[in-house]
């Protein structure tokens, strides 16, 4: 069957329309395949930047001010739970531990990671230690306003005949005595593995002691 000039041309504009289609098809798909390729990379992306945020969270230390009260107030606790009550005995032995144990768990952190303050800073250990030792004065500071106040209180029901000032001195140098104590008492403790635990050290007189238990504060108070 012959064919004619004019069935060549139809021929050859079906030809190239097909062609074009399919440059069309393929420029196509090679466009979606730039933005797939574009939109995966931006996935991964966003996948790597969640995981260096959540990283940083974890690595993030936020400073607080009662972390070493809070402390305190937990051990406290358990021994009203065992005991039925605690005295001033067991507040120094409490804060001496709070601060041992903060104290451990700084070391441990600074080990082999970095850390960061809430501004996204770099935090150190020695700056952490700092703000840990400004906590313990303060926590020594309220523990001896709270023992003079309730102590004015007292005088004034005229149940002590005056301020007991040389026992709350005192008191001011067991508290420091019992984070020294309770610190080589973590140095010993890391080294053979053992937990640190509360004990029952003996930090400035009897005398003390029995004074500042009578003041009757400690029972209303486990914080």
């Amino acid at each position: 069957m012959a064919i004619s000039i004019s069935d060549y041309h139809a021929h050859l504009q079906d030809d190239l329309k097909l062609n074009r289609e399919y440059l069309k098809s393929h420029g196509s798909q090679k466009e979606g395949r730039k933005v797939f390729d574009r939109d995966s990379l931006e996935v991964s992306q966003l996948s790597k930047n969640r995981e260096i945020l959540m990283d940083r969270i974890k690595h993030t230390v936020v400073q607080s001010v009662a972390s070493l009260s809070d402390m305190r107030a937990g051990i406290l606790k358990e021994v009203r739970e065992e005991k039925g009550q605690y005295g001033y005995l067991d507040v120094v032995n409490a804060c001496g531990l709070s601060y041992a144990r903060l104290y451990a768990e700084i070391e441990q952190r600074h080990e082999s990671e970095e850390y960061y303050k809430a501004d996204g800073t770099s935090l150190t250990k020695e700056e952490e230690i700092e703000w840990l030792d400004i906590q313990y004065e303060q926590e020594v500071e309220w523990q001896k306003s709270c023992a003079r106040i309730a102590a004015q209180g007292q005088v004034i029901q005229g149940n002590i005949p005056e301020m007991p000032a040389k026992e709350l001195e005192e008191l001011d140098d067991s508290f420091y005595q019992a984070k020294d104590t309770y610190m080589k008492l973590h140095r010993e403790s890391r080294q053979v593995g053992k937990p640190l635990v509360l004990q029952n050290y003996m930090f400035g007189s009897g005398r003390m002691y029995e004074m500042l238990n009578r003041l009757g504060n400690l029972k209303e108070r486990v914080k």
